[in-house]
Formats: structure tokens, C-alpha cells, sequence
């Protein structure tokens, strides 16, 4: 029975169409050619050869119609051509002119129509007429009416005729140029036929043309604007320069200005390299006078091109010595992303970087007004020339910041400041009060700047010079004349509207970073930043895809269209300036209390689990960063003496493609984690007591991913017996954890035994003190050993016998300067070699390395230290983080400022020299140098280093103290000490990311280090201590009275006898910034004995108070002052 699911036992009936048996099993028919399936198989090739037998009878249809066709053209033109030769046999003059112009025109319309320049006798036709034509034209004028047409058919017969040139024939080739020279001065060649022409006069068989007919051919198209356009053609490749040479004598610069300005704003898309080759020949040919930078249209041009082109050319790296056609072939071919130049286009484009030129740039825009409609247009292309420069040149960026800043060469007392001017501009114009109103209107306002360009390119453009201006204003200008208090004439803003300009700093920065989604969707930018997997094609195939005519990917979009200034780059600047100035306001406090907070944009109930959840998104992209890092290491440890320039060019080449991978990652970070990205960025927007909190939060998840969720010491060691990671030996595991630590040896015994943990020393430590005899002290390691060692090592090592670190006038720590040159010096002494003292070196650097790993311990495991920093080397730790958004701007900056906490007779002597009449400058007698005392204290000598390349000659003038100032607070500062700075901060970072350091500012991290300034309150003490032995609370509640009296005498002490007793109990004299219930371990107190007559004792690593039983408030008060006061603890008792 047939069954079905249906109930019913019929079996359906099968209808099959296709001529194929429906049933597996049966045999096949043993008859060939029999059955159904034969005949369709049959009737499919019968149809076939059908449709073949039709393809052959129309194809050779069509093969005689061609040929007949072609036959009877070839007669026809033969024909033609007798006739045309016949006439001209016997109409030939003596003088070589026709009678008459229409005759004339008459033979070209014959000559035309079987004209062939493929066709030797056909060239030769046209020579004759032509040089005929040249004889009519010198008796008879040929202008006006059909003539220009018909000049233009000459010419491009003569084009065609040099096109198909096989072989060199100097007398025809020379009557040949002589015509066409002759038809294109007569004639409007558009784009399309200039580009033909040009390409026809430089193809490479021109190289046997003659040179002087080759010259005047190459010139004679000129005189028109229209042939400029394919002029442009022919720029964006590379030509030769005794070529651009010619052209450059003849060349007029407003015409190819305007031709460069219609291709840019007709073409927005383009090949990279051709742009940039036209970049460097336009430059050639229009030169780099003063008269070329007076013409607007030219500072359009170039500002476009550069523009278009900051992202993908690398302007700044060293030129790459090899001639044009060869660089362009082996390097521009295969190199798909940052360009490199070689030395022609380098410098050509360098030259546009000239001081005089761009002090005067802003001539022009400040003396128009901000409102006046005459000149606004103009300003706005020389300011945005200004943008361009920086944005292309940034290692120049200081000092073109530097000559913007000075204002023209020629220029009175009453002159605005260049930065004034642009502030009084930018405020009034509609798109900053747009922003200053309300942040919640920055999201449109972008948007539509993007899509308007119109509308808001010189609202946007006035903006961004005054936030690069001031800027740089903020970098060299003291406290004192910044407030207006130094008595001298100041060019920054007026101090009653820095609170304005910070308002509308903070509505565009919050807006940048919070809303980073949305621009980057709007962008059409997203969904190559949201998959990092996706990035390859970007890189592996750019230039093919230029070759085949694709069009390139889009790009982030730019601000109102301005070239190369996106949305990246006001970002930088933006997060830049905020943090220069919110470090002046912490200062000198001059803006209102709370006003840098932005807590109304933020639902705090729910910030912080908010903070912490996209902290652990953000450790989905970190892997791929360290991939990263690892290339370009090994990158690095290649031998560059070994490498030539071409694979110089592909290794910049590869780490820009990382950087780009990474800033990809970085805006897919902006997307998923605004609130942590405004931490790292803008902390200060956020109150200090919440970023404590998230500190914290941070550490704690950090901690529960590390130790598998056994934050607790004993239980992540308990894990690791049973659960060792990789396979690793509990035993071994837990020994790397272990130290004997010798008294009086504690860093150097911690540094031999610890190093080799790197990032693992975050995990819970055992330390056990030995005395001389190698002999244990009594005592289990429950948390306070731990406290002690690292106060222990942390006294040792940053003291005054260690020599890592020196103290400021007001004593504060920064590692010392010329530690290294020490060292050197007594290697010497003791007869190293220069090559043999690397390895010393090395381990100086890589203890400043474990000092930083010991800090940063600290600060991950709460516990406070009695050690102050200087505030200059502490902004290094807090704009480390910063660096991974913005990069350009928000890495430390050394200033004249942050020179005084560090040497203020220095900075009191730059001061002078900066406020000294240009007249008096040259009396100080400088240069570009600097002396180093050097050396052990016994062997100390001198020795002058160069600020700048070839510095001993260079002598500090008015027109270069600026950059003599800056390059001196950066030595200082930065250079001089940077290995050692750098080393100790790479130990920090392994232990603390150094976007949690960024949520702070130098006081701030002072504070998470030592604790907090402010007094002790008694009350938060009592509540958060804990008791032992006789003192336990019991079930009544209620305290022994000698704890009763303690907490008496306590409440009655000053603040700073307060203040010795915490050092005494915990080693520091501060308290926790959220209460002493963050102490740890916990203050604690127990009895030691009922002895009034012993004094008060402390284990300093448990933050414990050894207090005897007194009865007597006078007795107890007393002692523990005598205790207090003696500096002594463990000895005491």
C-alpha cells in the first residue's frame, strides 16, 4: 500500500515532461538513436547549425560590404588626392600665396577630407599648404569667420601627423612644428585638443624634434586661456625641467591659475599621484613671488591641491634623491598611501614654507574688515591657505604658527594682533554663537557645514586660524601677560572672554567626541571604521584601482569643504587648546568655579557602570593594537644603513597603513565608548571625585580578568595551585611572585628579583625580610609586608643617595637629567669603551623602567606613598593617554611655564629676552646653544650641545627668539631627560593603562599617589578604623576609654600634628581622596600592654597603632606627641 500522511492510499500520478526515463531502475533502451530523449537532442543541433550557417552568411555579408566600402574609399580618396595635387601643380605662385583667402580655405576643405596622418604624402600635403598658408596669411589677413575652425582642423592634422611620427626627417619635421606653431596661435584649442597637442610635442620620439620649431610649437598655444586646461593634462605627470623651463618663461599665471581652479572645482576626484605631480610643476611654472602670492586665484589653487592631498602625501619626510620619470615609475607606481617626495617636488612645495611670505600672508585679510563684504572672500582664501600649510607641514607647525603669530614685517603699535582680530571675527560670526548658545545644536550645525560648504567655509575658516593662532600663543606666552598684568601690550584675547571662548570650546569638543557615531555615519565613513577585517583593501589595491579609473573610497568629510581639514583634525586642535587652557585656569583660576563641568549632558546615576562597560569594550580592539606595535618594532630593529631609499618609501608606506588601521580603530572606539573617550580626553568635565571612582572600577575589573576572578591574594594563590595559566608549575608560578628583600638593599634586591615580571608584577607579591645573615624575619605576608616593601624601596630609591631623580627649588622630584652623561662619564674613568657601555646603559634605563613599574603598583593597589612629583613630569603621565584620540596636540608640550617650577632663573632670563626691544636683542650675545654640566660630583665639566642644526652659528635675533625660547623649554624639559622620562613611563603603562592616567591632571595624580591636601577629618578616621585585642568593640557597643581619650586628643590636635600622626601609623600625611574607607590596609588600632610609662608604637605596613592603655588624656597626648615627633616607630616599642 502506498502511504502518505493524508489518510488517502492512491498514489498521486506522476507527469514527467522531460523526455528522460522516470525510473532509476529500468534498463536503457538497447536501440541507439531510439526514444524521445534522441529526437530533442536531434532537433537541438539541426538548430544549431542553423543559427551557425545564418552567423557565416552575415558575417561575410559584412566583410564584403567593409571591403567594398574600403575599396571604394581608397578610389575615391585616390581621386581626391590627384585632383587636389593636380591643382595645386598648376596654381602654384611664385611667392608660394594663394590668390585669395577663399581659395585657400577652399584647398584645406579638399585636404580634409582624405587627410590620413598615417600617410607620409598626406604629411607632406599638409606642409605644402601650411607653409603655403603662412605666405597667403603675410599678404592677405585669414581671420575671423570660418578661419579659426579651419585653423583648428590644421592644427589637428598636424597633431595627428607628429602622433604617428616613426622616423626623424629634421627639414620636414621642422616645416611640420613651423605650420602647426602657425595654426595654434590662430585658433581656440579646447582641453581635449591641448591635451593632444602637448602629449604629441613631449611624447618620448619628440626627442629628435628640432629644438628651436619644437620651442615656438610648444609656446603658440598660450595666448589662449582655453588651451591651459589641457596644459593641466600634460603638469600631471612628470616632465622634464628644461622643458618647464620654456614654459615657465612664456606661462601666464592668472590663466593657468584659473584653469587649475575650474579643474578643482569640476573634478573633486582624482589620482593621487597625478594631483601631486601637478602640485609640484604648477609650482614651477607660476614661481614663488611675492606677485604670485598676491593673487588669490593661485592661493586657491595651491591651497586646493595641498589640500587634497594632506592625507595621502607625506610632506614632512626627507626627499628621495632619483629623478622624475624613474621615481615615478618605481615609486609612485607602488606606493599606495603616504607619498613620499623626491627631490624636485620636494623642493618645489618646500619653497611655499618661507617666513617672509607668510608673515605677510595676513596682510591682506586684516586689513579688511571681519563684516565687510568686499574683501571677506579674499581673506578667507588666505586663511585658509594658512590652515592648509599647517595641516600639510606639521614639524613646521610651530613655526608657521610662530610667523601667523608675529603679524607682517611692517607694522605700527595700532595695529590689531593678528590673534585679536581673528577672535573679534570668529565670535561674531554665526556658526560660533550657534555653538556657544548650546551643545546640543553642534550635531546640525556639522552636518550642515558638510553638506553647505557655501555657507559656512569662512565662518569655519576665521574659526580655525584663531584656535591654531592661540595655540601657539598659549605655548610662549607667560601667566603674567596672558591675565594682562605684566604691563606690556598683549595680543591675547581680553581675559573677561576666555570664559566665552571656553564655553564654545567645550558645546564643539563634547560634540566631537560624544557624538562621534553620527559624524562618522555622516561621513559615509562608518563602515570602514566599524570592521577593522575590511581595512586590506584598502591599502593592497589603491593604485590599481587609480590605474583602472576607480572612483577612490570616500573620505571623512572636511569642514564646509575646507581641502584636508576634517573632522580629525579639528579634534585634535580642539582637545589641544581646551587642555592648555584648563591647565593655565588651574593656576590661576580665573574662570568661575564648576565652569569646566558638563555634568547636565550626563545622567550621573548612571555614568560610571556606563564608563566601565565600554572600558571593556575597549579591550576588543587592544590585541590588535599590540599586533601593531609588534610590526613596527621589528620595523624598527631593521639596519637602515642596509636599506635603500625606494625601500625606505615602502617601509613609510606600511607604517602609515598602521596608523590609519589604528586611527580606524580609534573612531570605532569614539563610536562605542563616548563617555570613556571624553574621560581620556576631557576629563575635566567630569567631577574629580566621579574619576576616582571609575579609577577604581577600572583597577577592580582590570584585576577580576587578570586573576580569573579572585581578586583576593590568598584566593587568586589558592587558584593558581589548582588552575596554573599555560601550563606553568604552580610552584614556579608562585616563586616569580616571591622575594627575599635584604634591609638597607630593598631596591636593588626588588630590581634583580622583580624586572623580569613586567606587566605581571600587577599580580599579589610575597615578600620576606631577610636580616645580614640571610635569615628570615618573623611574620606572615598578609597584605602589609607588601605596603612596607614598596614605601620601603620607594624611600631608598627616590632619595637624594640614589641619584635617579633630582629636586626642583621646592622640592619636587623629576628624573635627573643628565643621568645617563653621569654614568657615561664614570665608564670612562673606569677605561669603557664607548660600544661597552651600552649594556650599562641599557640597565640604568630599565631600573628607571622598574621605578616606574613601582609607582604604577601603587597607584593599582591604592596604597599611598609620601613622594612629590614635579608638575611638569607629571603632565607627561597625564596626556599620555591622550595620545591614542588626538595625537597631534594632546601629547606633552613643553612651555615657558613649566619651566619655571624647573629652573625659574632660566625662565626668569627668557623672559627678559622675550620682552626685550628688538634693538636689544643681539646685546645678549646668544646662540642657538645650551651648556650641560656633566659628570660625577668630582669630575663635573661642560658640554654644548646645538638647539637646532647648526645652532653655534646661529645667533638669537628679534626675528628668532621666539623659536630660541621654545626650542630651550623644550630641551629642558623634554629633550634633555627624555630616555629617562620615557623608560620610567613605559614601567607605568605596564602596570596602569595610560588612558586611566589621562583622566587626571598633575594635581590630580599627585593626589591619587600621596592622597589627598586637605585636613584630616577626625570623624571619617574614627568611623573606617579597626580594632584589636583589648580595644575590640563589644557586643555593647561601646569603646575601651583609652580609645575614648585617643579620639579626645585627637579632635583637639592641630592639623598638622594630625597629620604627623597619620605619616606615623600609615608613612604618608595625607588621607584617601574619598575618605579614609579607602585606605588600604584599614587604620588600625590595638593595646600594647597597660604600661603608661611606653610610648605609643606602629607597624607602618598594616597602617596599625600599637596604643598603650592610658588613663590620663595629659599622658596619652604626651607620648604620642614624644612618639610622634621622635620620626621612630618599630624601635620604640
Amino acid at each position: 500500500m502506498y502511504q502518505t500522511f493524508t489518510g488517502s492510499s492512491r498514489r498521486h500520478r506522476q507527469v514527467n515532461l522531460s523526455g528522460r526515463p522516470s525510473n532509476p531502475f529500468a534498463a536503457a533502451s538497447s536501440i541507439p538513436g531510439s526514444g524521445p530523449q534522441s529526437a530533442i537532442l536531434s532537433a537541438q543541433q539541426d538548430r544549431v547549425q542553423r543559427q551557425q550557417q545564418r552567423e557565416r552568411l552575415q558575417a561575410s555579408t559584412r566583410i564584403q560590404r567593409v571591403w567594398r566600402g574600403h575599396s571604394a574609399r581608397r578610389k575615391t580618396f585616390g581621386l581626391w588626392r590627384q585632383i587636389w595635387d593636380e591643382y595645386e601643380d598648376k596654381h602654384t605662385t611664385s611667392n608660394g600665396a594663394y590668390h585669395d583667402p577663399d581659395e585657400s580655405l577652399a584647398q584645406l576643405t579638399r585636404l580634409m577630407l582624405f587627410y590620413n596622418g598615417r600617410e607620409n604624402k598626406d604629411v607632406s600635403r599638409v606642409t605644402w599648404y601650411g607653409m603655403r598658408q603662412i605666405a597667403t596669411e603675410s599678404k592677405t589677413p585669414c581671420s575671423g569667420g570660418p578661419w579659426p575652425k579651419a585653423y583648428l582642423r590644421l592644427a589637428r592634422a598636424c597633431t595627428a601627423a607628429l602622433r604617428s611620427r616613426t622616423r626623424a626627417n629634421h627639414e620636414s619635421d621642422a616645416a611640420l612644428l613651423k605650420v602647426l606653431a602657425f595654426a595654434a596661435r590662430r585658433c581656440n584649442l579646447g582641453s581635449s585638443d591641448a591635451l593632444q597637442y602637448y602629449e604629441a610635442l613631449t611624447a618620448p620620439s619628440s626627442t629628435t624634434l628640432p629644438s628651436s620649431p619644437l620651442r615656438d610649437a610648444l609656446l603658440a598655444p598660450l595666448a589662449s586661456s582655453d588651451a591651459y586646461t589641457g596644459l593641466l593634462r600634460l603638469l600631471a605627470q612628470p616632465i622634464a625641467v628644461d622643458l618647464l623651463d620654456l614654459l615657465r618663461s612664456h606661462i601666464d599665471v592668472q590663466a593657468l591659475s584659473d584653469a587649475l581652479g575650474r579643474e578643482l572645482v569640476e573634478t573633486s576626484t582624482g589620482s593621487i599621484r597625478a594631483k601631486l605631480w601637478l602640485l609640484g610643476n604648477f609650482i614651477f611654472l607660476a614661481g614663488r613671488s611675492n606677485a604670485s602670492f598676491s593673487t588669490p586665484k593661485y592661493i586657491l589653487a595651491v591651497s586646493g591641491l595641498m589640500g587634497s592631498l594632506a592625507d595621502d602625501v607625506d610632506f614632512d619626510s626627507a626627499p628621495i634623491d632619483m629623478d622624475n620619470a624613474a621615481f615615478d615609475r618605481e615609486v609612485l607606481a607602488k606606493v599606495a598611501t603616504g607619498l613620499p617626495l623626491n627631490t624636485y617636488l620636494y623642493e618645489q612645495i618646500t619653497s611655499l614654507i618661507d617666513q617672509t611670505t607668510i608673515r605677510n600672508l595676513l596682510v591682506r585679510t586684516t586689513e579688511l574688515s571681519p563684516n565687510g563684504s568686499g574683501g571677506s572672500q579674499h581673506a578667507q582664501v588666505y586663511a585658509g591657505y594658512a590652515l592648509t600649510l599647517l595641516r600639510c607641514f606639521p614639524r613646521r607647525a610651530d613655526d608657521l604658527r610662530m610667523w601667523l603669530y608675529l603679524g607682517p614685517t611692517s607694522s605700527s603699535e595700532s595695529d590689531l594682533p593678528a590673534t585679536q582680530y581673528f577672535w573679534y571675527a570668529s565670535r561674531s560670526s554665526q556658526s560660533f554663537q550657534t555653538i556657544w548658545r548650546n551643545s546640543r545644536d553642534v550635531v546640525a550645525l556639522l552636518q550642515a557645514s558638510a553638506q553647505n560648504t557655501t555657507g559656512y567655509k569662512e565662518d569655519w575658516t576665521l574659526i580655525l586660524l584663531f584656535l591654531e593662532l592661540y595655540t601657539f600663543m598659549l605655548k610662549i606666552m607667560d601667566d603674567e601677560e596672558f591675565m594682562g598684568s605684566s604691563g606690556k601690550r598683549s595680543s591675547a584675547i581680553p581675559i573677561s572672554d576666555v570664559a566665552e571662548l571656553v564655553t564654545f570650546l567645550k558645546n564643539l569638543g563634547f560634540t566631537l567626541y560624544f557624538n562621534a557615531s553620527v559624524l562618522n555615519e555622516d561621513a559615509g565613513d562608518s563602515a570602514r571604521d566599524a570592521r577593522p577585517v575590511s581595512l586590506a583593501r584598502h591599502f593592497g589595491t589603491a593604485t590599481m584601482s587609480e590605474q583602472n579609473g576607480m572612483v577612490p573610497e570616500p573620505k571623512p568629510f572636511t569642514l564646509a569643504g575646507l581641502p584636508g581639514l576634517t573632522i580629525d583634525y579639528l579634534k585634535a586642535l580642539v582637545t589641544g587648546l581646551l587642555r592648555a587652557v584648563y591647565e593655565r585656569d588651574s593656576r590661576r583660576h580665573f574662570l568661575p568655579k564648576n565652569h569646566w563641568l558638563m555634568t547636565d549632558r550626563f545622567d550621573m546615576t548612571s555614568f560610571i557602570p556606563g564608563v566601565v562597560a565600554e572600558e571593556e569594550n575597549r579591550h576588543l580592539v587592544q590585541d590588535q593594537d599590540d599586533e601593531d606595535k609588534d610590526d613596527a618594532s621589528s620595523d624598527e630593529d631593521t639596519p637602515r644603513q642596509i636599506v635603500s631609499s625606494h625601500m625606505n618609501a615602502l617601509r613609510s608606506q606600511q607604517a602609515r597603513e598602521r596608523r590609519m588601521r589604528k586611527a580606524s580603530r580609534r573612531r570605532y572606539l569614539e563610536s562605542v565608548a563616548p563617555r570613556l573617550e571624553i574621560l581620556q580626553n576631557m576629563p575635566f568635565f567630569i567631577p574629580f571625585t566621579t574619576r576616582v571612582e571609575i579609577f577604581r572600577q577600572f583597577v577592580h575589573l582590570d584585576q577580576e580578568k587578570r586573576r580569573n576572578g579572585h581578586v583576593d591574594p590568598d584566593l587568586w594563590r589558592q587558584s593558581m595551585m589548582f588552575q596554573p595559566p599555560n601550563g606553568m608549575p604552580p610552584r614556579d608560578m608562585l616563586a616569580r611572585h616571591h622575594a627575599k628583600i635584604r634591609r638597607k638593599n630593598e631596591f636593588a634586591d626588588a630590581f634583580e628579583q622583580f624586572y623580569d615580571l613586567g606587566g605581571d608584577l600587577k599580580e599579589p607579591i610575597q615578600i620576606t625580610f631577610v636580616d645580614e645573615f640571610d635569615i628570615p624575619e618573623a611574620g606572615i605576608d598578609g597584605g602589609g609586608v607588601t605596603k612596607e616593601f614598596l614605601t620601603s624601596v620607594i624611600t631608598q630609591a627616590f632619595g637624594p643617595d640614589a641619584d635617579f631623580f633630582s629636586e626642583t627649588e621646592t622640592h619636587f622630584l623629576h628624573p635627573k637629567p643628565t643621568a645617563i652623561e653621569d654614568l657615561k662619564v664614570r665608564l670612562r674613568n673606569m677605561g669603557f669603551k664607548e660600544h661597552s657601555m651600552r649594556g650599562e646603559v641599557k640597565s640604568l634605563l630599565q631600573q628607571y623602567e622598574f621605578l616606574g613599574r613601582i609607582i604604577g603598583k601603587c597607584l593599582y593597589e591604592g596604597i599611598l606613598v609620601d613622594v612629590s612629583f614635579a608638575g611638569f613630569f607629571l603632565k607627561k603621565w597625564a596626556l599620555t593617554g591622550g595620545m591614542h584620540s588626538a595625537p597631534m596636540e594632546t601629547g606633552y608640550r613643553a612651555n615657558i611655564n613649566d619651566l619655571k617650577e624647573l629652573d625659574e632663573g632660566l625662565y626668569r632670563g627668557l623672559l627678559a629676552l622675550k620682552n626685550a626691544p628688538a634693538e636689544q636683542v643681539e646685546d645678549f650675545g646668544l646662540t642657538f646653544t645650551i651648556d650641560d654640566l656633566v659628570g660625577p660630583d668630582d669630575d663635573r665639566h661642560v658640554v654644548e650641545r646645538e638647539l637646532v642644526p647648526g645652532g653655534a652659528n646661529t645667533s638669537v635675533t628679534a626675528e628668532n627668539r621666539l623659536i630660541y625660547i621654545n626650542r630651550m623649554s623644550w630641551y629642558r624639559l623634554q629633550g634633555q631627560s627624555a630616555q629617562q622620562t620615557n623608560a620610567f613611563l613605559k614601567g607605568i603603562s605596564s602596570i596602569v593603562q595610560p588612558s586611566w592616567l589621562s583622566m587626571f591632571n598633575q594635581t590630580e595624580l599627585q593626589t591619587l599617589i600621596g592622597g589627598a591636601a586637605a585636613n584630616i577629618d577626625v570623624a571619617d578616621l574614627r568611623r573606617n578604623t579597626l580594632y584589636g585585642g583589648t580595644y575590640v568593640i563589644g557586643d555593647d557597643g561601646r569603646e575601651h576609654p583609652s580609645i575614648q581619650l585617643f579620639w579626645k586628643v585627637m579632635a583637639q590636635l592641630p592639623d598638622e600634628d594630625r597629620r604627623k600622626v597619620l605619616k606615623f601609623v600609615t608613612s604618608t600625611p595625607r588621607g584617601p581622596l574619598l575618605g579614609f574607607g579607602q585606605l588600604n590596609p584599614r587604620f588600625s588600632i590595638r593595646d600594647s600592654g597597660s604600661d603608661e610609662n611606653r610610648f605609643p608604637t606602629t607597624s607602618t605596613c598594616v597602617n596599625l597603632l600599637k596604643l598603650p592603655m592610658y588613663k590620663s588624656e595629659r599622658m596619652l597626648r604626651d607620648k604620642l606627641l614624644a612618639a610622634v615627633n621622635s620620626g621612630a616607630g618599630f624601635d620604640l616599642s
